[in-house]
């Protein structure tokens, strides 16, 4: 893992490197070294080790409820609340994500740049915060709140599902339809029936899915919906070639653009043009390798809240996977996905061995 982190830092800067001017070069290996090094080393050597599971947990889910009680106001108004509080402090500053409207309704992306990648998050949180609900790790109630209805885990829990469904970002919704149950394996008794029949559905729906998609692209465009659509599968058309044509270290962040399409809304085809195949087989590497270790320690696993946390770190990765099919992986979703990765390598592997119980003659 430590190799494939490597490598993949190295092929983010490379092409850069060999082009002029390098002021690309310098900018995206300080980024690769800030946004993937540091993320992977923390969740690697300071979580797991130092006991702080669910000191972090706690932490990530309480400030991303307020980050969503924050963005409801995006929804409704269909504007940011996060950049209009920065424009006060910096009123020169020209902000490049505005808010979408989508049915009416302002596209929610919170403090996140995007909605798809405020989605990504968000399935992040809501998967933790149903571990977390699961084992009662919050009181009962709110302190000052007694007579709210609801239960405090369950309010955390509702507030993030409602935000996530006020993205209206139909990628990341998918994404949660495959992050939850796959965590939700690990509630099960029987893990592996559990498991057999998770897969089975997920893999009829994702064939439902991927035909109709085919299906909806296909034919004239009658919505913005489809024509977003259309617009990703002729990505793929146009951009493929071109990543061929980079080679094995890509074109860096300067490659050609085809037939007006400058934004790149899937994160495979983004690395296979900026870093190349080299690149990509990097990025897949450290994917299947946290998943690899994720699911082996959810097999290892002897205590329930260990095994259903694996899994749920497993459904987090798997939803962030196909989530970005449609997206590419930009701001906190970068730091994300080597968190995980990080905090996958941390995961126990060994089933714990059995106390020893001796007794020792003491002379007093």
């Amino acid at each position: 893992m430590d190799l494939s982190v490597a490598l993949f830092i190295f092929s983010a800067c490379w092409a850069d490197y060999t082009t002029e001017p390098r002021t690309f070069f310098v900018l995206a290996l300080f980024g690769a070294l800030m946004n993937a090094l540091i993320p992977y080393m923390i969740g690697k050597l300071l979580i797991e080790q130092h006991h702080a599971r669910l000191a972090t947990i706690k932490r990530i889910i309480i400030l991303l409820v307020i980050c969503c009680v924050i963005s409801a106001y995006e929804y409704k108004m269909g504007q940011n609340p996060f950049s209009l509080a920065f424009r006060h402090f910096f009123p020169d500053e020209t902000f490049a994500w505005k808010t979408q409207i989508r049915w009416g309704f302002g596209r929610v992306s919170g403090p996140f740049g995007q909605s798809e990648l405020a989605g990504i998050i968000l399935i992040f949180g809501l998967v933790l915060a149903l571990w977390a609900g699961y084992y009662h790790l919050w009181p009962q109630h709110f302190r000052y709140f007694r007579r709210w209805p609801l239960s405090k885990s369950t309010t955390f829990i509702a507030l993030i599902a409602i935000t996530l469904f006020m993205t209206q970002a139909r990628g990341p919704w998918l994404g949660a339809l495959v992050a939850v149950p796959i965590a939700f394996i690990g509630r099960s008794k029987r893990v592996l029936r559990t498991a057999v029949i998770t897969i089975l559905c997920l893999a009829i729906g994702g064939a439902a899915v991927y035909i109709g998609l085919n299906h909806y692209t296909s034919g004239p465009t009658t919505s913005e919906e489809q024509e977003t659509a259309q617009y990703r599968q002729q990505l793929l058309t146009n951009y493929i070639p071109v990543a061929k044509a980079g080679g094995a270290w890509g074109w860096g962040q300067d490659f050609p653009r085809v037939g007006g399409q400058g934004s790149i809304d899937n994160q495979y085809l983004f690395v296979a043009l900026t870093q190349g195949w080299v690149g990509l087989l990097a990025f897949c590497l450290i994917a299947a390798e946290s998943m690899i270790h994720m699911f082996y320690s959810a097999l290892v696993a002897q205590e329930k809240s260990d095994r259903y946390f694996a899994w749920s770190m497993l459904g987090i990765m798997l939803g962030l996977l196909v989530t970005i099919f449609t997206v590419f992986l930009g701001l906190q979703t970068f730091q994300l996905f080597f968190l995980l990765a990080g905090w996958s390598q941390a995961l126990p592997t060994r089933p714990k061995a059995p106390t020893e119980l001796a007794f020792e003659t003491i002379y007093t």
